[in-house]
C-alpha cells in the first residue's frame, strides 16, 4: 500500500495534536525553562533512571529540587547510569530552571557527581 500524502493543513493539524497542551507536552522540550543557565548544588535524595526522563531529587539550601536529565538514551550516551549516583552523593547541576518561580525544577545540561562530569546536552552548555 502506498503512503498517503498529507497536505499543509493536515501537517498543521498533526503538529497541533502533538502539542496537546497537557503536562506531558509541557514536560518535553525547553519552552518551560528559563534561557539563562544556573548552577544548583545539593545532596541527592533519590535517583530515577527511566522514561520519560531520568531525574534526580536534590536537597539544596532552598529546598528539594527535581533535576531532569535527557531522555534515557541521551543520558546513557553521556555516561550517566543508575550506578553513577546514589542517595547521599553531592551533586552540582548546571542547567535551566523552570520559568515558574514557585517550581523547583531544573533541566540539567551538565552534572558533576563523585568527581565525574556528565555532559547531558554538550551543545547547550553555556548557551543562554
Amino acid at each position: 500500500m502506498a503512503p498517503q500524502r498529507i497536505g499543509r493543513r493536515g501537517l498543521a493539524g498533526l503538529a497541533l495534536a502533538g502539542l496537546g497542551g497537557g503536562s506531558a507536552a509541557a514536560h518535553h522540550g525547553w519552552s518551560w525553562a528559563e534561557g539563562e543557565q544556573t548552577t544548583l548544588r545539593g545532596t541527592i535524595r533519590e535517583v530515577h533512571i527511566g522514561p520519560p526522563h531520568p531525574t534526580l531529587r536534590v536537597e539544596a539550601a532552598d529546598g528539594t529540587w527535581t533535576v531532569e536529565l535527557g531522555n534515557p538514551r541521551l543520558t546513557a550516551a553521556s555516561g550517566f547510569s543508575a550506578e553513577a549516583a546514589r542517595a547521599g552523593d553531592t551533586v552540582v547541576a548546571l542547567g535551566n530552571r523552570s520559568r515558574n518561580p514557585n517550581e523547583r525544577r531544573l533541566k540539567a545540561v551538565r552534572l558533576t557527581v563523585r568527581d565525574r562530569t556528565y555532559d547531558i546536552y554538550p551543545d547547550r552548555i553555556g548557551r543562554s
